[in-house]
């Protein structure tokens, strides 16, 4: 009877010391958590609160979620499509030197849209016909059509110099230039108090002829 109870005894002590180690091992045996099942977080410096993973600056715009680990990098700025169309759009009005005159057509010519070759032909002028001139540019003329268009026409397609033969005292000095616009090379100086033979009138300017035989341009207001 005293070795029945023994052996009961010992069975009963190894059956609750397996079942201890079965416990204390149990979460070794833990299934493995997916990757789903990690709820979404922040990242958060030690010792601080929930600060969000986007710096402040970036509130509005719309990014991935940053990796653990990972530092945050956000997006570039789109550019607007209209700051682009305006660079590619940057083409500036011609410069206009205004005058108002009358001449008459010598030869058939085109009227430009621009003051450019290259531009659209808007008409035609034929011989003898008068045209009205409304400014100049570096290399044409600006004209206005019937048709209340402006145009531009090449110099020698009309009588852009008309004669004449006279002498003024000038009241102001004055650079000769080679053509009749402020753009053109200067030639030589004419200065205050001096006579001038003028031999031509063209737009805002009087054509001279020096006494060395040299000939160019000068606006009429050195004359006033």
């Amino acid at each position: 009877m005293v070795h029945g109870d023994f052996r009961s005894a010992r069975i009963t002590a190894l059956m609750a010391a397996a079942v201890a180690m079965l416990a204390w091992s149990a979460p070794a045996f833990t299934a493995p958590v997916g990757e789903e099942d990690v709820p979404a977080t922040s990242i958060v410096p030690a010792g601080g609160e929930g600060a969000p993973v986007n710096p402040p600056s970036s509130a509005g715009t719309p990014s991935a979620p940053a990796a653990a680990g990972m530092p945050f990098i956000p997006a570039p700025t789109p550019i607007p499509p209209s700051h682009r169309a305006s660079s590619r759009n940057s083409a500036r009005a011609p410069e206009i030197e205004p005058a108002q005159a009358r001449l008459k057509v010598l030869q058939e010519a085109p009227v430009y849209s621009a003051p450019a070759k290259s531009s659209k032909h808007i008409e035609q002028l034929s011989p003898d016909r008068f045209v009205i001139v409304t400014g100049s540019t570096h290399y044409y003329l600006q004209v206005k059509l019937k048709s209340g268009q402006t145009g531009y026409i090449d110099p020698s397609s009309v009588e852009l110099v008309k004669p004449t033969d006279k002498l003024f005292v000038l009241t102001h000095d004055a650079g000769v230039l080679e053509k009749p616009n402020r753009w053109a090379k200067k030639l030589s100086e004419v200065h205050r108090g001096r006579n001038v033979h003028v031999v031509g009138l063209a737009l805002n300017y009087m054509k001279i002829r020096m006494k060395s035989g040299l000939e160019g341009f000068i606006p009429i207001t050195a004359l006033e």
